[in-house]
């Protein structure tokens, strides 16, 4: 947060769903209950030239991450091949 502004970012997630679903103490509740956050969204898909609206529950907010070593606290983390990750 800067000056009172939060800066939210995700990947495949709609901006509207972000700017109206989404608030800090989610990102906090998804690094302690250890459980992902699912959010609906509305997405306007084709198959075969035939266009369709479709209503899809995707993972917002998720506690993994599978490039970097979480430690024992459970918010730190070291990079892959980090020197104290072999200690």
């Amino acid at each position: 947060m800067d000056e009172g502004r939060e800066e939210k970012k995700y990947k495949g997630v709609k901006k509207a769903v972000v700017k109206k679903n989404i608030y800090f103490n989610d990102y906090k509740e998804s690094l302690t209950i250890h459980q992902p956050q699912m959010r609906q969204m509305n997405v306007i898909r084709s198959h075969k030239h035939d266009v369709y609206t479709e209503t899809i529950n995707k993972v917002a907010l998720s506690h993994e991450d599978n490039k970097r070593i979480i430690l024992e606290d459970g918010i730190n983390t070291l990079a892959h091949g980090h020197y104290l990750s072999k200690a």
